[in-house]
């Protein structure tokens, strides 16, 4: 059978892989926003009227600090096993159609 994928011997990944850990900044605070205070956002969700602004990162709730924590997100989901196997479902099922697409380009 023809072999179909190349594998990358210099890919950024496997040297990423292989390269030593790098030691976690203590003094960083986790909760830091991307864009300054007072920035427009530019979500266009208005019509008409003014772009919302970005706030300080202070004025946020708590709970939205939390969405970026993967090891949160986790237990969460295994605190609620209809989440969880919904998430595992749909990992499977976005596997199925990409494997059915690569068939039927063969």
């Amino acid at each position: 059978m023809l072999r179909l994928f190349t594998r990358r011997l210099l890919s950024s990944s496997s040297i990423a892989r292989n390269a030593a850990p790098k030691p976690a900044a203590a003094a960083a605070p986790l909760n830091i926003s991307s864009v300054p205070e007072g920035t427009p956002l530019n979500l266009h969700i208005k019509k008409s009227g003014k772009e919302p602004l970005a706030k300080k990162d202070e004025e946020y709730p708590s709970w939205l600090w939390e969405l970026l924590d993967e090891k949160k997100q986790v237990d969460n989901l295994k605190n609620d096993p209809i989440k969880l196997k919904r998430k595992e479902m749909r990992k499977s099922n976005i596997k199925k159609i990409r494997y059915n697409n690569f068939l039927t380009q063969l």
